[in-house]
């Protein structure tokens, strides 16, 4: 590979104000020649079914500032870099920068352990650390298998993050894990007596001319909102949306996911680090340095991942995405260059444009493969057009895509897609199909376990969770907690069904409440 060598002074030449793109510049060819090269590849792209919005900077300098595809294809609505996107995981980073500022405060330490802010804390987990949540070393579990939008008590949370197992002995490993930083958000709240979102908008946002950025409490028009399309195929409500609706944030999700904010906020947020303008130097060296390795050339800071660009500098970034949205944030510190880019598509290709953008600004003969939806996006396209019964579905799926469905995540996640978006026969055709393919595989028994209680099918729910927990591994299991809660709820129901009396008038049925107990997870972090 041949790497450019004069990147500094190739962007100097695209003075672009904020608010234009690469196109309101004159420049010759052969040294604008990354950027359009980009352009096109995005636009191609788009074709191809992408929709999304890329911002590229040098230093305070940007040299693209544009959007692609539609960020409501009802309306024709356009995408740009003010459309309000869910940014997932990114989310990490602001609440790592809240314990640095608050450390500072003297209002706690990293080395702080859990014993300090909750009493009930057992006894296996009361020296797990700050630093321990923030690097993911905790042996704290990823979840706890609840999702996104199911709402408990914040006690009951805690409770439940206590009750769970370890994976590992606090401080040995690194393992991701999305409860830990739940527990940072609420730590937040303990040294503040302000809710973690508040505390953020006051300290952290604000500052930083972050006027559209937050769960709730920010300038959140509707207009300005991309709606989500799950495998570039299903609509979806907006995150934002079910936040208005709910009227709050479940804890499964606050201070480690699902802030909403645009490229626009977030390249403001990219200033504000490099002029610390929130954060000293001192504190962001802190969130930016190599603590422990996630593999590979990759290492975990606080909040951020850290590697290695194409041009062999450090670079600092993090990436989130809910199954819908797609978020990623990469910053280049020695060559003094970020790449803010999210999708409200996601699809099989669209993590790797990222990578692939960072590679075109170094590589002039690098050439990214044309964008492809994939094959989750191919069966959901079929299946939204097809007319048939729910039987003739699961064969003609079996026909038509038996050189795909060979990987077992293509119909788990196709069927949960459709069972999110509210078709859930066609859900479970697919679904069954793939435990007939993998019987093996315990998650799949549970994600068909959720269609089956969706359709208030009790007993063949109740087999696939149990089907579930015999499957299991011996440890990493993500579903079970999940599994052995339906169980629960199956059996509180069909408990309840046996002490009902029957009405003379109106004699008993098979029938159930179209709700189950608890709302049904959401399922989007689920292979």
């Amino acid at each position: 590979m041949q790497h450019v060598t004069c990147l500094t002074r190739l962007f100097s030449l695209f003075l672009i104000a904020a608010g234009f793109t690469c196109q309101a510049v004159a420049a010759p060819p052969k040294e604008n020649w990354a950027i359009e090269r980009i352009d096109n590849y995005l636009n191609r792209s788009v074709e191809q079914g992408f929709s999304g919005a890329v911002l590229i900077a040098n230093g305070n300098q940007l040299v693209l500032k544009k959007g692609y595809g539609m960020a409501d294809r009802n309306s024709d609505k356009p995408i740009t870099t003010s459309t309000l996107f869910d940014i997932g995981s990114v989310t990490k980073q602001f609440t790592a920068s809240a314990i640095m500022v608050l450390e500072t405060q003297g209002k706690l330490s990293v080395d702080d352990t859990l014993a300090r802010f909750f009493p009930q804390v057992p006894t296996d987990k009361q020296g797990i650390t700050l630093h321990q949540l923030l690097t993911h070393t905790s042996g704290l579990p990823a979840g706890i298998g609840l999702g996104d939008f199911t709402h408990i008590p914040v006690n009951e949370f805690i409770n439940r993050v206590f009750q769970s197992a370890l994976v590992a002995k606090p401080g040995q490993q690194y393992h991701y894990s999305n409860i830990g930083y739940s527990l940072l958000a609420r730590i937040i709240e303990k040294v503040t007596d302000e809710s973690y979102e508040a505390w953020l908008q006051e300290h952290l946002f604000h500052p930083s001319g972050m006027n559209h950025t937050g769960y709730l409490l920010f300038d959140a028009s509707e207009s300005r909102v991309a709606a989500g399309y799950r495998a570039g195929v299903l609509r979806t409500p907006s995150t934002l949306s079910r936040y208005q609706a709910d009227g709050r944030i479940a804890w499964t999700l606050k201070g480690n996911g699902g802030l909403i904010s645009s490229l626009d906020d977030m390249y403001s947020w990219y200033l504000s680090l490099k002029n610390h303008v929130v954060l000293s130097k001192a504190q962001l060296t802190r969130l930016t340095t190599r603590y422990v390795s996630e593999g590979g050339n990759s290492w975990y800071g606080y909040g951020w991942s850290l590697g290695v660009s194409p041009g062999g500098k450090a670079m600092v970034g993090h990436n989130g995405a809910n199954g819908t949205y797609y978020f990623d944030f990469r910053w280049l510190t020695e060559e003094d260059i970020a790449i803010i880019y999210a999708s409200n598509a996601l699809m099989q290709d669209t993590a790797s444009i990222g990578e692939s953008l960072e590679l075109m600004l170094f590589d002039h003969v690098f050439n990214p493969p044309s964008f492809t939806p994939g094959p989750v996006t191919h069966i959901l396209t079929f299946v939204s057009q097809f007319t048939g019964t729910g039987q003739a579905l699961r064969q003609q799926i079996a026909t038509q895509f038996s050189d795909v469905i060979t990987q077992r995540y293509v119909l788990n996640r196709a069927g949960l897609a459709l069972l999110d978006s509210g078709k859930t026969n066609h859900a479970i055709g697919l679904l069954a199909l793939n435990v007939e393919n993998f019987a093996d595989d315990g998650n799949l028994w549970d994600s068909l376990g959720e269609a089956y209680l969706k359709a208030d099918l009790l007993h063949d729910a109740k087999v696939s969770f149990v089907n579930a927990l015999v499957k299991a591994p011996e440890q990493g299991c993500y579903w079970c907690a999940n599994a052995r809660r339906r169980l629960e709820n199956i059996k509180v129901r069909e408990r309840a069904e046996r002490d009902q009396p029957v009405s003379p008038a109106e004699p008993a049925t098979s029938g159930h409440p179209a709700t189950s107990a608890e709302p049904a997870d959401s399922r989007s972090q689920k292979p």
